[in-house]
């Protein structure tokens, strides 16, 4: 481990010495049968390969191929009865700094990986692993390209709307290929990264579950128990094991005891994250005593508007109240940014939070109401009156208040053209212009943060601060590489890529 990642080790490690805790929520009993008296021999293995990848999502399908180009004989066991996971379900767009591809769409010919790290480590507010941060934002350009190789075709590259105090960093860095960029679009790079893992003579499993590391203190992970048909198998891997199996996206006992907010948008919001992201991947490094990163905090948006999602867009002009009536965030900035900050109003105030607009809405034409904002409100999905004292009245929040935040926000406006609150940049308009509106926010949520601890060759690490031989982990089955909150679209796809490719070349080599 180097310098940085041992001077990070504790800090980025959430879980610490008290994942030990953990030991009755994801089975340590059962782990305990996968100690060196149980770990099977020569002469009852069922199968075997090189390499053995748990998942076939972006990051699993990224390893196979790296592992295969290596020279390994490679083995992926996915539970879906098909390749993709939840990258399949993404847009599937990817972040990276410095490609040939931003200097031909973009105005930002200078950008550099190592801004794109500090944009980054600055976003991850202080608990990011930054070796893991600079390996990223280093090594997914050249992942980029090899994405072209296998056929991806690039054609646009568009930028995260700001966060107020890392505004100076921010570039246009998001890459978009054809085919892509809106929900569901991520087959695309899935159904190419199979493809090229197939060429490369990786074997597939479909329609099996992976259910417990074979584990002994003395060498490490020496292979997995697979239930294939119903059946379960002992399954070898004589180089490594890579655990692509995503976070605890629709895990509710994993998401209650580590990340709060993904526990409250399991039970409380709107999920659209694959069935079958069930955390096994994290469960099972935690049943071997695995460390976990950067726990807590999930990808979430505004679905009916995408506020935020895209900064080549126009952003509505409105602002954001918490149940008391007051504004509590910056409403252009980043989209997880922003639900963070409702999430946390939400549970402290034990109340909804409220998109306010105005006129201004229907006149500009900006959002999925301004063609037909009545019927809207006769749909329920906006609430209508013509003063902010009835508005209030209908939101059951304080009139005081909301008249107090909306009279500070225009006169802001007029006097200085600033929002001096929140360092909100784009609408600086007034919202004087009755009718107004107030839609509620309901989080969309594709996928939690938190994974496990990881080097900069996708090893796992124990709660000593140690690695586990023979085991590998990336994507969103690993931690350190970003905070508590979603830096901006493409980045799980690049963590995905980059780390899955560097899991498959360290379990080929190792």
């Amino acid at each position: 481990m180097s310098e940085i990642s041992r001077k990070t080790f504790l800090k980025s490690s959430v879980i610490g010495a008290a994942g030990l805790a953990l030991g009755a929520l994801v089975g340590c009993s059962e782990a305990g049968k996968g100690s060196t008296d149980a770990t099977p021999t020569a002469a009852n293995w069922d199968r075997e390969a090189d390499v053995v990848i748990c998942g076939a999502g972006g990051t699993g399908l990224a390893a196979a191929c790296s592992s295969a180009e290596a020279g390994a004989s490679v083995l992926v066991f996915e539970k879906d009865s098909k390749p993709g996971g939840t990258t399949a379900l993404s847009g599937g767009v990817i972040q990276a700094a410095g490609t040939r591809w931003q200097k031909e769409f973009t105005s930002f010919s200078d950008d550099t990986p190592d801004r794109h790290a500090e944009c980054y480590l600055k976003q991850a507010e202080g608990i990011g692993d930054e070796e893991l941060i600079r390996s990223l934002c280093t090594g997914v350009p050249e992942d980029v390209e090899w994405l072209s190789a296998i056929g991806i075709n690039f054609v646009k590259v568009y930028g995260n709307c700001h966060v107020p105090y890392a505004e100076e960093l921010h570039a246009d860095r998001i890459h978009v290929y054809e085919g892509g960029g809106g929900i569901g679009q991520g087959g695309v790079l899935t159904d190419a990264e199979y493809a090229e893992a197939q060429r490369l003579g990786a074997t597939f499993e479909f329609s099996s579950e992976v259910l417990h590391l074979v584990y002994d203190a003395e060498n490490g992970v020496s292979g997995i128990i697979v239930s294939v048909g119903g059946a379960e198998q002992r399954v070898k891997a004589n180089k490594g094991v890579i655990l692509a199996l995503g976070g605890i996206d629709r895990n509710l006992e994993l998401a209650k005891a580590l990340n709060q907010q993904q526990y409250w948008d399991l039970t409380t919001q709107q999920s659209m994250i694959s069935e079958f992201a069930s955390g096994d991947g994290i469960r099972m490094g935690l049943e071997i005593g695995a460390a976990l990163a950067t726990v807590g905090g999930t990808i979430d948006f505004d679905l009916a508007t995408g506020q935020a999602t895209d900064n080549s867009l126009p952003q509505l002009p409105c602002v954001t109240i918490n149940a008391s009536g007051k504004r509590f965030v910056c409403e252009d900035a980043t989209y997880a940014y922003q639900y963070r900050a409702i999430f946390q109003q939400m549970t402290q105030l034990d109340g909804p939070t409220w998109m306010i607009l105005d006129q201004n809405m229907v006149e500009q034409g900006v959002g999925p109401w301004a063609a037909d904002v009545d019927a809207a409100v006769t749909d329920g999905i906006l609430i209508k009156a013509d003063t902010y004292e009835a508005l209030a009245e209908a939101l059951g929040i304080s009139a005081t208040n909301f008249v107090n935040t909306m009279t500070l926000w225009n006169e802001n406006v007029e006097k200085h053209g600033a929002d001096l609150e929140f360092g909100r940049n784009t609408q600086l308009i007034k919202l004087d212009k009755p009718p107004f509106y107030a839609h509620l926010n309901v989080s969309a949520n594709l996928g939690s943060l938190g994974g496990l601890k990881i080097d900069s060759n996708a090893q796992v690490y124990d709660l000593t601060g140690k690695p586990i031989p023979h085991l590998y982990a990336g994507g969103m089955n690993s931690g350190g590489w970003y905070g508590l909150y979603y830096p901006g679209s493409g980045t799980s796809l690049s963590g995905g890529l980059h780390f899955g490719r560097v899991a498959g070349r360290s379990a080929a080599n190792a």
